[in-house]
């Protein structure tokens, strides 16, 4: 018989994690006619000195922490599973000793996104477990990121976590003390207090994250279903649909093209705001969200002016 032809079968398979001992060996070297020493090649380097374990193996239990959020006890359980008996104290001396060889990688990185003309900035709660307390506290993560793929620019997307005790403006003003540019943020108090002339570092403008502004109105929408917040979103709808054409164009051309078809949408929807809040109650929800615009309105504005600069921090 002679082949035809043939069919062929796919299945997904996986291969369990290997875990084994690589040896290095390191001959002793003596000469027979001299009263030399012996002689031998030095040990390699490790991470960490006089441990047990490779490089790659500590750059896995770092990930499997910090990238899947595998606390260490469940990784010593894995590993149990694999015949590895190993204690989480020892899992978490090497996540402490990792974190002191990548500090100097951190520190290079920051003043990396923070030499760049914009940067993007937002705090974020990280609940803490007090050691011996057994009580939560609330401390804080500060994102500093760059991205400038949306005009073609030359900053990468890229982003450092900052930890915190707090959120308060001394905190933020200590981590920025040294940047200058725009900062794409929420309308948190505490980055207003940047905004200040003759700061020694340099300028600080706010651009303001227009999707903070309209998911009020969103939200308040659900609840109402007013037409009037459907009014709102409707202006907001128009201006992303225009972003949405020309992201990853040049920022020249963003420009343009906001200054033409964007600028007369957000003057409508200022006029909306002007016309609307007189109408309502100080103590209505639509009036704060209407205020938060007329306070925020020249950060929300920026993107009109700057092509490099984003309608939001999304």
């Amino acid at each position: 018989m002679h082949k035809i032809g043939e069919d062929v079968s796919e299945a997904l398979d996986i291969v369990p994690a290997i875990l084994r001992v690589i040896a290095t060996v390191r001959p002793k070297y003596a000469c027979r006619a001299c009263e030399g020493g012996i002689v031998q090649a030095p040990a390699p380097r490790r991470m960490i000195e006089g441990s047990m374990v490779t490089t790659s193996f500590i750059a896995w239990v770092v990930s499997q922490r910090f990238a899947w959020y595998l606390p260490v006890y469940r990784q010593a359980q894995m590993l149990s599973g694999h015949g590895l008996q190993i204690d989480r104290s020892t899992l978490s001396r090497m996540v402490k000793r990792a974190a002191w060889w990548l500090d100097g990688l951190f520190d290079r990185q920051l003043r990396f996104i923070h030499s760049h003309h914009r940067i993007y900035v937002d705090e974020t709660r990280m609940p803490v477990l007090e050691a011996g307390r057994g009580q939560v506290r609330i401390d804080q993560f500060w994102a500093h990121g760059i991205d400038d793929r949306s005009w073609n620019g030359p900053a990468p997307p890229a982003v450092c976590y900052s930890y915190a005790s707090s959120r308060s403006r001394l905190e933020i003003t200590k981590q920025l003390a040294s940047y200058k540019g725009v900062l794409q943020v929420d309308g948190y108090t505490a980055y207003k207090h940047l905004v200040m002339p003759g700061r020694e570092a340099g300028p600080i403008q706010l651009a303001f994250c227009l999707a903070h502004l309209r998911r009020r109105f969103v939200d308040l929408h659900k609840s109402t279903k007013s037409p009037l917040t459907e009014q709102f979103i409707a202006l907001f709808g128009q201006v992303y649909r225009i972003e949405a054409d020309i992201r990853g164009t040049s920022a020249e051309h963003r420009r343009s093209v906001r200054q033409e078809q964007s600028r007369p949408v957000m003057e409508e929807l200022k006029a909306l705001c002007d016309a609307t809040l007189p109408r309502l109650s100080a103590k209505s929800q639509l009036a704060e969200h209407i205020r938060y615009a007329h306070d925020h309105w020249h950060g929300l504005t920026l993107f009109l002016e700057d092509g490099r600069i984003d309608v939001d921090s999304n």
